[in-house]
Parts: structure tokens; sequence; C-alpha cells
């Protein structure tokens, strides 16, 4: 038996797109097969969650349900589904539904899924890094945590165009009619270029884009209309809340050497550390004393050696650092 309220709070979360790739297929899966509309969200949910009421009649929502769960618009006799007909209940619950949630649920919900199931797709898992070369030679360095698509069909007369959740290195390849490569982030924060090699890091406070050769173009979200060009050893930094950009020189070593499994530190704080370890690794760093986070580390470690990072930092500020499930807690040494 399905747990409805589990299949209810994944409609609910795809409303204030936060579902992944998996999440939605297991929409997907249980509109297909589901006969019961008890796990379907309620008009007063969706409407709390959407804010607004767009309307949809109900011819309108029987063509989306066909849609969704893979019906032509024609029948296998060629004949077309009548526009109207007595609607179970499970139909009738969706059509309430559909009008309450209308292009922006439903509609997206199958665009969303089809935009997936179309693509190539890469991923990886916490402490985990992984190669992939593109159709056209470009080389991708995929760090942990992350994921990576392009679609099935790449085209060689078009704007080749990647999807990036995560952190990668890109080397790409230039092409002779100077073809436009652009990594989209899910932040609406893309990278244009034609040929170079540069590192974009995408998660939830921020989307950092840096350098090391070549020349490109960093277009912000819609609502700030900004370009910012960058030359090579800049960092170009995007906070999402605030929507400040932030453009510098850096050394670019210290963001990419994690492609050669090593991390590297400069004066970083252990703030910053912390939340690399919560990206890369998985586990939430706590600070029993704020003071604590705002400490300088410089020096290098192995990246796939999160434990000897840890051992190294509680030698380093004689701290006690400890694993509790899936939480490190950093506390003074008394």
């Amino acid at each position: 038996m399905a747990d409805y309220q589990y299949i209810k709070s994944l409609f609910l979360k795809f409303l204030e797109d936060k579902c992944t790739p998996e999440e939605v297929a297991i929409i997907i899966a249980h509109l297909k097969m589901s006969d019961d509309a008890d796990s379907l969200p309620g008009v007063e949910e969706v409407r709390k969650k959407l804010g607004l009421l767009p309307t949809m009649n109900e011819q309108r929502a029987d063509e989306i349900f066909n849609r969704v769960i893979g019906r032509d618009s024609q029948s296998q006799s060629g004949n077309l589904l009548p526009a109207r007909r007595r609607l179970s209940p499970w139909r009738k619950h969706w059509s309430v539904a559909a009008t309450f949630l209308g292009i922006i649920f439903l509609s997206g919900i199958y665009l969303w899924y089809h935009d997936f199931t179309d693509t190539v797709q890469y991923a990886t898992s916490f402490g985990e890094t992984k190669k992939v070369l593109l159709p056209d030679g470009t080389k991708v360095d995929l760090n942990a945590n992350s994921e990576f698509r392009y679609s099935e069909a790449w085209q060689e007369d078009t704007i080749r165009e990647v999807w990036l959740e995560g952190e990668a290195f890109f080397s790409v390849v230039h092409t002779q009619d100077h073809r436009k490569f652009v990594v989209h982030t899910s932040h609406d924060f893309s990278v244009e270029v034609l040929g170079t090699q540069f590192n974009v890091k995408s998660r939830e406070e921020k989307a950092t884009v840096v350098l090391n050769s070549g020349k490109v173009k960093i277009n912000t979200p819609k609502q700030d209309k900004a370009q910012w060009v960058m030359q090579p050893g800049e960092l170009v930094e995007y906070e999402i809340e605030s929507r400040q950009v932030n453009q510098k020189e850096v050394d670019t070593t210290l963001y990419t050497s994690w492609r050669n499994n090593l991390l590297l530190f400069k004066e970083t704080s252990l703030a910053e550390i912390g939340l690399m370890i919560s990206d890369n690794y998985g586990y939430e760093v706590i600070f029993k004393n704020d003071s604590l986070a705002q400490l300088h580390f410089t020096g290098s470690n192995p990246a796939d050696q999160l434990d000897l990072l840890l051992k190294t930092l509680s030698r380093s500020f004689n701290l006690i650092i400890s694993k509790a499930g899936r939480q490190i807690v950093v506390e003074e040494n008394p």
C-alpha cells in the first residue's frame, strides 16, 4: 500500500521546486499506477503553497492527465479520446487538482520529468568524484555530491548546453564554428564560453566560477539582468539570497586542486571548511563555540581522507573534534 502522506509531501515539495529527479520519478510512477486520490494534496493545501488560483476547465485538466500518464491525444485505433465522459472518483479528484494547480504543477511535473529522462545524466555521492567526456571532446571533472546532465540530442550545429547542480571543472573544446558552451545552474545563473578551463560550483548559498584560462561571460538571474566578463585568475561569486556579485583575483589552484585528490587551504576559516565538509561529505558540522568557526587554517589534505583532515585540525588548534552519526562536533579542549 502506498504511503499516502509521503506521496502527498512529494507533490507539495514539487511546488517549491525542491524535488530530486528520483522523487519526481516516484510521483510519475504513482500517477500511472494508483487508483486512489487520497495521496493528492487538497485544494486548500495547493492554494496555500501557490498563493494564487489559476483557472482551468475540465477538458484542459483531462488533457494534462493524459499527457502526464503517457497517453497520446489519440487512442491506438486512431480515434480521438472523448472530451467529456463520466469520471471515476480518482479522475474527478485529478480534475479538481488540475484546476487549481494548472500548468504550474501538473504540466510542470510532466515537462520537468521528461527534461531529465531525455538527458544523459551523471551523479556522484559524498566523497566521490567522476570524469565525464562529452560528445564534442570537452572534459568534465565532477566533484562530490554533484549532478550533471546534457541532452541526448547533442547537435553539432547548436549551442552546447549542460546543467550542473554541485561542482565541476570544465576543459571546453573550442569548435571551428565558434559554438558557445553554456553551463546552467539551478539558480538561473549560467556561464557562457567558447573554449576555456574553469570551475563552477553551485550550492544552496552561492554560485562560484573560477577561471583558469580563456574568457567567460557570466549571466546572473533574469531579475538582475547583469552580465560579468571574467579574465584568467579571477573568481566571480553570486550570493543567492542577497543577489550580490563579487569579482576578484584568486589563486585558482586553491579552487581546483580537488581534481587531483587534494584539498588546499590558505587562511581558510573553519566555517568555510565546515561548509565544504557538509557539501562534499554529507556531514553537518557543529561548532560548540562560534569563535571556533572563525579560526583560520593553512595547509593541505588528501581529498579522500576526511578523518585525517579532522585530526589535523584538532591538533593544529587543540580542539576536540568528534563524529556522532552524520554530525561532526567541534569544541575546545579543556
